[in-house]
């Protein structure tokens, strides 16, 4: 069982908040990536940092967390961690794509109200326009999205290719006064802590 560290708490709260009655109506695995990875560039391009210290890579359909990817994933089966199972269920599910193909996914389904208390104000702001702008999207929808000029996705396709690491100060754009070496400044900050406090 993965460690309860801040950043691991804000992952499932945000899973919460996303497949709750606030969040979206299409809380699949693949639209909980693109939330989470739009959610985490939204505040990256802000403030320099993530607000789950996820790492995402450009896979075919989109921005992929990969270390979760791997945790949450058995096969064909989608995996609830020990830590996430009080929380969440996951319930199977079909779902069309826009040509009206049907395939067979997951959906998570929240068992109790997101704490929202874990977040920073900014934080739940950004979550809140995250949520309101896929409401009503389909996991499709939502990669579609994920694939427009000038996104982090396709900025690292073009650079890099598919399957390589999303890197934040290569290809997302800084909101004023945030420069890149005050992110960077931030990042080694939070690092430092981390390593010798714990997060």
């Amino acid at each position: 069982m993965k460690t309860q560290t801040k950043y691991r708490r804000k992952i499932l709260e945000a899973i919460l908040f996303f497949s709750s009655s606030n969040g979206v109506n299409n809380p699949s695995k693949m639209m909980m990536y693109k939330l989470l990875a739009e959610m985490d560039f939204r505040h990256f391009q802000e403030t320099g940092l993530f607000v789950t210290d996820l790492k995402y890579k450009a896979y075919p359909f989109g921005p992929v967390p990969e270390s979760l990817q791997n945790e949450i994933t058995d096969g064909k089966n989608l995996v609830l961690p020990e830590d996430f199972k009080g929380a969440l269920t996951v319930q199977d599910t079909e779902f069309e794509d826009e040509k009206g193909k049907k395939y067979s996914g997951f959906k998570y389904i929240s068992k109790r109200r997101p704490n929202l208390k874990i977040f920073s104000p900014r934080e739940q702001r950004i979550m809140g326009q995250v949520a309101e702008i896929y409401k009503y999207s389909s996991a499709t929808e939502a990669s579609i999205a994920s694939h427009e000029p000038g996104k982090p996705w396709t900025k690292t396709v073009k650079l890099h290719g598919e399957g390589s690491p999303i890197q934040p100060f290569e290809v997302l754009d800084l909101t004023k006064p945030l420069t890149k070496e005050i992110a960077e400044e931030r990042i080694r900050e939070r690092e430092a802590l981390i390593f010798n406090y714990g997060a």
